[in-house]
């Protein structure tokens, strides 16, 4: 962009919050996301507290790329805790100093798998909590992203993030079973998934498989204690799960009875101990 159209980014803002739908909020922002940031490929992620993609829509690339991506474990990812840490979008240039870098990193071998070489990237947040990325692509050749582009990804991220988590409050409010989980479709080079099906290869925040913990603790115990361990308060656990507050410290009494801690931040240090992830 040779300058900024604060109009077209004003009219960007209109369309996200135009919704009340997750899934519409992506499919109508997306096109005008990748347009505005000049790129040729783009994706924009509903996902939780615990960074779990929920549902997502990628424009101008296969699905099999969104796909590698999800394989990209949370605790190694870069992008995502530049973002978090600055509260601004980042793009490769930014991570990487050396252009070899950039390309031999987990984000820039599947960008190169696919025929792209730069990326931007926004963590979306409101209130302080995570509710969604979004990330844009250029194709091999093509310039690196600039500090507008960044300006620009910021006021977008900002109307994102307000439309998505709007959404998904009218959404949890509708009387179906899963409104934040619809089927998968596509309509030309635009396809919207469920992440479910992708999550195999990747690490949740979770007790490992490892540690005493999942041997001593019932199912919905170790719910309770992965959330507790997020930073969640009971009441905030309660409602996650949909159970009273008081259920809730029931169980948090147990765990600790059962792994022998006080506080949380022993519960921690514990499952740190004993090679728990969370």
């Amino acid at each position: 962009m040779s300058g900024i159209d604060w109009q077209d980014v004003a009219l960007f803002g209109e369309r996200a919050c135009g919704s009340l739908d997750p899934v519409t909020v992506q499919r109508r922002t997306l096109p005008d996301l990748i347009r505005m940031l000049q790129a040729d490929s783009g994706a924009i992620h509903l996902i939780d507290h615990r960074y779990r993609g929920l549902v997502a829509t990628i424009k101008g690339a296969p699905v099999s790329m969104l796909a590698d991506f999800e394989s990209i474990s949370r605790h190694t990812d870069v992008y995502r805790q530049r973002s978090f840490a600055t509260r601004f979008p980042v793009h490769d240039a930014m991570i990487h100093n050396e252009v070899g870098e950039h390309q031999q990193s987990p984000v820039g071998l599947v960008l190169s798998r696919y025929g792209f070489e730069h990326c931007l990237f926004a963590l979306l947040l409101r209130n302080g909590r995570p509710v969604g990325t979004a990330t844009v692509a250029r194709r091999t050749g093509r310039p690196p992203f600039t500090p507008q582009d960044l300006t620009v990804a910021h006021r977008l991220g900002g109307f994102l993030s307000i439309a998505l988590a709007n959404a998904v409050t009218h959404a949890r409010g509708r009387p179906v079973a899963n409104p934040l989980t619809p089927p998968s479709w596509s309509d030309g080079d635009t396809h919207t998934l469920r992440l479910d099906g992708l999550q195999a290869g990747d690490h949740d925040p979770a007790v490992g498989s490892g540690c005493d913990v999942t041997e001593v603790l019932t199912k919905r115990e170790r719910e309770v204690l992965v959330l507790a361990m997020s930073g969640l308060q009971n009441a905030e656990i309660a409602i996650d799960l949909g159970i009273a507050t008081n259920t809730v410290k029931q169980h948090m009494k147990h765990i600790f009875n059962k792994i022998g801690v006080r506080s949380r931040l022993d519960a921690l240090r514990y499952l740190q101990s004993k090679g728990g992830r969370l």
